[in-house]
């Protein structure tokens, strides 16, 4: 009993040994004593002696094993409470060391802290993926990240303030993760910020690029509309973390009825905004036929998977009995088909991995406008723009989005396919093949309409 409180004891101080570090490198990232202290190497001399306590009476058992390792043998040095303390040691000294080194060079180097603070609390989370993506950024360097929200701003002003509040909404997410136990429906508080916070900062850029190449007051005011809806939408999925409740489909309380509909009516207007630059963009040519088809048909999935959000406010059977009995359920609506929200998911996205999940779909469905038009971008690259393999990727994508839909309206957990579905992806991802490897006929190269025939001899 002593001896698992004084582990338990060691837990919480190695956590707090390391804190205040990591606290000023993302909450005073200017203050002159941040750097001064950051500046010491003696800033992980806390968790460094912590971890030698633990592992230097150890050695031992610890260096046979890592002398010549077996997954079953550090599964069960790791499934003890020592192991499982050492590890976390080490996780602590480690990834301190990697914010320090990435604090330290940002600086060294003049990049902003608005870039890299997002980038530290990754790497308080994950640490590879953290310096991954700080080594990304600094190759890029800070010239060219300032030149690209510079560009950004030109772009379209309101999606690029949305997309520039996302990364901060990420970057405090991803912090509040670490220091906030709180759960909702058995996922952290703060992952459904974070995940949104993501998607925002992918889908306002990339419609800030394509409303760039449209004509008219009329599609760049679309884009600020759309903007203060996904700036809404953050504003009150923040808020109902920050409450500890669910922001979707609750209907505990009329506050939170009344600001899940707002979200509803939200979303529907830039569902309705989304529709009509769509058609705009089916009545013009873009640079070359891949872009073209990659911004039609990148903003039909889209429009595909948005849609699916649509069913997801539908009561279950169970809160329809609820509800015909005249009572009031906590929550009307939900992702999962087949079973309550909250049960075993997927790692991240927490898709049912028990029913079927329409979260599926509409993620699929929306994140193809980035897919489609990243696709183009690398054929143009390669001087090759024509748009037959764009159709073709497209019309896989927007197939698999239908399959993952009908997949979860049966009920059937997106990592449990029967013969029928798959047997339908397959159909889905061969019918398109066809599209960019048969000939087609002299009208039809790359693109229909007169810009097809042009580009083919540029081709």
């Amino acid at each position: 009993m002593g001896h698992d409180l004084s582990l338990r004891l060691l837990f919480s101080w190695s956590s707090a040994v390391v804190m205040p570090f990591w606290l000023l490198m993302l909450a005073a990232p200017r203050w002159r004593w941040t750097v001064r202290v950051l500046q010491s190497p003696l800033v992980i001399a806390g968790p460094v002696a912590i971890y030698a306590a633990l592992v230097l009476p150890r050695l031992g058992v610890l260096l046979p094993a890592l002398a010549r390792p077996q997954l079953p043998l550090l599964a069960g040095l790791l499934g003890t409470p020592e192991g499982a303390m050492i590890a976390w040691a080490h996780f602590l000294a480690l990834d301190l060391l990697a914010g320090r080194w990435i604090f330290l060079d940002a600086r060294a180097r003049g990049l902003s802290s608005w870039i890299v603070s997002p980038l530290l609390a990754l790497t308080l989370m994950f640490a590879p993926l953290g310096l991954a993506a700080y080594g990304l950024v600094r190759g890029a360097r800070a010239a060219r990240v300032r030149a690209w929200a510079g560009r950004l701003a030109a772009l379209h002003r309101p999606l690029a303030l949305v997309t520039f509040g996302a990364l901060g909404l990420l970057a405090a997410s991803l912090i509040l993760l670490a220091v906030d136990g709180r759960q909702i429906l058995g996922a952290p508080v703060w992952m459904k910020p974070a995940k949104f916070a993501v998607s925002i900062a992918l889908l306002a850029p990339t419609l800030a690029w394509i409303i760039a190449q449209m004509p008219g007051r009329r599609v760049r005011a679309g884009g600020t509309v759309m903007a203060g809806v996904a700036a809404l939408e953050l504003v009150i999925i923040t808020v109902q973390a920050a409450r500890g409740v669910p922001s979707h489909f609750n209907n505990a309380t009329a506050l939170d009825a009344g600001l899940f509909a707002t979200m509803g009516a939200a979303i529907t207007l830039l569902w309705i905004v989304e529709l009509l630059i769509t058609v705009q963009a089916f009545r013009q040519q873009f640079e070359s036929p891949a872009r073209t088809w990659a911004i039609r048909l990148g903003l039909a999935g889209a429009l595909a998977g948005g849609a699916v959000g649509f069913l997801m406010p539908i009561p279950t059977p169970a809160q329809r009995a609820q509800i015909a009995g005249g009572q009031r359920p906590a929550l009307v609506g939900g992702h999962s088909v087949g079973a309550p929200d909250g049960g075993p998911g997927l790692p991240v996205t927490r898709w049912s991995t028990r029913a079927g999940d329409l979260r599926v779909p509409h993620f699929l469905g929306l994140h193809a406008l980035q897919v489609l038009p990243l696709a183009a971008w690398l054929l143009e690259r390669r001087r090759r723009r024509g748009g037959r393999p764009v159709i073709a990727l497209g019309m896989a994508w927007i197939g698999l989005t239908l399959v993952t839909l009908a997949q979860a309206l049966r009920g059937q957990p997106v990592t449990a396919p029967d013969g029928v579905t798959l047997a339908t992806i397959f159909t889905v991802g061969v019918s398109p093949a066809l599209v960019a490897l048969v000939p087609w006929g002299r009208t039809n190269q790359g693109s229909w309409g007169p810009a097809a025939s042009a580009d083919r001899a540029r081709s």
